[in-house]
């Protein structure tokens, strides 16, 4: 497992405790949850934008479920 460390000011290290305490968990908790949350939003509005992006140039590719379960050679 890999320790990244994170220096805070003492005014910043109080906002975190509290906040810490607000979500119920340790402050090393709370910062890993917002962050990878906040990469998910990220990636999120990427994918969208490139449906966006894909949609209004005409190269957007939409397959119905069975479709793809075909192509891929999953059963249900």
């Amino acid at each position: 497992m890999k320790i990244i460390s994170l220096r805070l000011n003492e005014e910043e290290q109080s906002f975190v405790e509290e906040a810490a305490q607000v979500y119920g968990c340790s402050p090393s908790t709370m910062i890993k949850r917002l962050a990878f949350e906040k990469l998910e939003d990220e990636f999120d509005m990427k994918a969208i934008e490139e449906y966006e992006k894909e949609k209004k140039n005409g190269t957007l590719v939409i397959k119905d479920f069975d479709e793809l379960l075909r192509e891929t050679g999953i059963e249900c």
